[in-house]
C-alpha cells in the first residue's frame, strides 16, 4: 500500500509541476495543432530571461491582437492625454441673425464623436443638442449657405485595401475618416419569418440613414441562432445587400452595418436639428475637401473628445476596430505629417525601430482585421518588454482585458477563473477565421512580471481547444517560482 500511495503521490506531483516548456511539447503533438503554425514566446521584463522560445520568429496573423502595435505607438507618439477635436466654422459672416455663407464641421479624426461607448463623450442627439445651442446663442436664425462637412485631415482612403468584402458593409469594418460620428455604426430592424426559411422583412434603420436603400436576401433562421447575418456594402455607396440569418421567434431584431459616409451624414444630422429648433438652412448638407481660408477667430464651437488613454482603453478592451485605426491615422499624421492608412502601418514601424525592436512584420491595416498581416511572437513580447519601462506604461496595462474579473468590461470574464491567472493576467487576444492569439503580461509566484505571446494560424477544429491550451500555459507560467 504505501509503495502505491508513493506512487500516486509522485505523479500527481509530476502533474501538478508541468513547466510551461512540457506543456508547450505536448500541446505541439495535438491533432488541433498538427498541421498548424503555432508560435510561443515569453520572457521576464526585468531580467529578459526567455522562459519559453517556441517558432518565435515565424511570421504569423495576429489578428486583433496587432492592436498592442497601434495602441503603444498612439501612447508613445500621442501622449495619453492627447484629444481629438472637431470644430464648427462660420465660413460667412453675420447679419441680422443670418449667416451670410457656409456651417462648416471641420473633422479632426475623432473616432469618439457621437459615441455612448467611451466616458466623457456626448451620444448622438446630446452633441446635436450642443451643437444646435452653440449655433443658437450666436443668435443664428437662418443660414443662406450649406452645412459642410470638410474631410481634408486625412486622404480619402477609408479603408485599408486587403480589407475583404464581407466585412465592409458591417460595424467592424467601419472605415476610419476625418470626419468619424456615432461609431459609424447603425442599426438595421428586421421582422423575422413565422417559418424557417423564410425571409426576413426590413422595418427600419437606427440612425436614420438618408437614401440608403438594400437589397434585402436575409432569411429567417432556427430559433435562438442569433446573429448570422452580413451587410455587404462599400464605402460610399447607400445600396446594400443583406445576407445570411437572424433568429426566429422573436419580435424584432437588429444587426449592425457601417454608415456608408459618415461625413455626409453628420452634416445632414446637424441641418435636421437647426431645422427642429427652427434655425432655417437654405443650402444642402455636403462634403467637402477643397481648402479655405482658415481663420481661427471663426471658430464656433469645439468638441473634444475624451483622453487618448480612454479611448486605448476602449480599443483593448472592447477590441474596437474603427478607434485602432483612427489613433493610427493621428499618429502617422504626426509623424508623417499626412494622415492615411499606409502612413498608419509606417507610423508603427518607426516606433519599433526608434526602440530597437525587430520589424520585420508585414502590415496592411492597424485593427488586425486583415488576414495578411504577419508579425511574430518573439516581436510582439519586445514590444510588451519595451512598454513596461515606458512612461505611458499604465495607459498600456490597464488597457488590456483582466482574467476572471467579473466586474471588467473586457472578453475574459471568465477566463482563468479559480486559478492562478485570475484578476492577474493582462491579456489581448485576436481571432479571425483559423485564427487565435493571446498575448499581455501576467506575474509568477514571486509577483515577478512576464511579458508572453501566443498565436496559432490555421488550427484544426473549434476555437476552444486553442483557448484552452493557452490558458493552461499561462497558468502554468503563473505558477513559476
Amino acid at each position: 500500500m504505501s509503495k502505491l500511495f508513493f506512487l500516486i503521490l509522485i505523479l500527481g506531483t509530476t502533474l501538478f509541476a508541468q513547466s510551461p516548456k512540457s506543456l508547450v511539447h505536448k500541446y505541439q503533438k495535438r491533432a488541433a495543432l498538427k498541421n498548424a503554425q503555432w508560435s510561443v514566446f515569453a520572457k521576464y521584463v526585468e531580467s529578459e530571461n526567455i522562459v519559453i522560445d517556441h517558432n518565435s520568429s515565424f511570421s504569423l496573423t495576429p489578428a486583433s491582437g496587432l492592436k498592442l502595435f497601434t495602441t503603444a505607438t498612439a501612447l508613445d507618439v500621442l501622449g495619453s492625454d492627447f484629444r481629438f477635436s472637431t470644430r464648427l466654422y462660420l465660413n460667412g459672416t453675420i447679419e441680422s441673425g443670418v449667416l451670410k455663407g457656409d456651417l462648416l464641421i471641420i473633422g479632426g479624426g475623432d473616432p469618439t464623436l457621437g459615441s455612448s461607448q467611451v466616458k466623457g463623450s456626448l451620444p448622438l442627439d446630446s452633441l446635436m443638442m450642443s451643437w444646435t445651442e452653440a449655433i443658437s446663442q450666436k443668435g443664428i436664425k437662418q443660414i443662406t449657405g450649406n452645412i459642410v462637412s470638410f474631410t481634408g485631415l486625412y486622404d480619402e482612403q477609408s479603408v485599408p485595401g486587403y480589407w475583404y468584402w464581407i466585412d465592409l458593409g458591417n460595424y467592424y469594418g467601419a472605415g476610419s475618416n476625418s470626419l468619424n460620428i456615432s461609431d459609424n455604426l447603425y442599426h438595421v430592424f428586421f421582422k423575422p419569418a413565422k417559418n424557417v426559411g423564410n425571409g426576413a422583412k426590413v422595418l427600419r434603420t437606427e440612425p436614420e440613414i438618408p437614401d440608403l436603400t438594400f437589397n434585402n436576401n436575409m432569411k429567417t433562421g432556427k430559433k435562438g441562432s442569433g446573429d448570422n447575418g452580413y451587410i455587404y456594402c462599400a464605402p460610399g455607396q447607400f445600396r446594400a445587400t443583406l445576407r445570411g440569418t437572424i433568429p426566429a421567434g422573436v419580435k424584432e431584431f437588429s444587426i449592425k452595418g457601417s454608415i456608408p459616409d459618415p461625413a455626409l451624414f453628420a452634416a445632414q444630422e446637424l441641418k435636421r436639428s437647426l431645422q427642429k429648433v427652427k434655425v432655417n438652412v437654405d443650402g444642402e448638407a455636403k462634403v467637402s475637401r477643397k481648402e479655405f481660408n482658415f481663420d481661427k477667430s471663426r471658430v464656433l464651437h469645439t468638441t473634444w473628445s475624451p483622453p487618448l488613454k480612454d479611448i486605448v482603453y476602449i480599443v483593448n478592451k472592447r477590441s474596437n476596430n474603427l478607434y485602432s485605426e483612427a489613433i493610427g491615422k493621428m499618429a502617422g499624421l504626426n509623424v508623417f505629417n499626412y494622415g492615411s492608412n499606409e502612413n498608419s502601418v509606417k507610423a508603427i514601424s518607426s516606433f519599433f525601430e526608434r526602440n530597437n525592436i525587430d520589424d520585420e512584420m508585414s502590415l496592411y491595416d492597424v485593427c488586425g482585421l486583415s488576414p495578411t498581416n504577419t508579425i511574430s511572437t518573439k516581436m510582439m513580447t519586445e514590444l510588451l518588454v519595451t512598454m513596461s519601462k515606458h512612461e505611458e506604461f499604465d495607459a498600456f496595462y490597464n488597457s488590456m482585458g483582466v482574467a476572471g474579473d467579473a466586474d471588467d468590461i473586457g472578453h475574459f470574464k471568465n477566463f482563468g477563473v479559480g486559478t492562478k491567472i485570475e484578476k492577474n493576467a493582462r491579456i489581448k487576444s485576436g481571432t479571425i477565421t483559423r485564427v487565435k492569439s493571446h498575448s499581455g503580461y501576467l506575474q509568477d509566484r514571486k509577483g515577478r512580471l512576464i511579458a508572453f505571446s501566443m498565436i496559432a494560424n490555421n488550427y484544426k477544429g473549434s476555437v476552444r481547444n486553442i483557448n484552452n491550451m493557452h490558458k493552461k500555459i499561462l497558468i502554468a507560467l503563473a505558477k513559476l517560482n
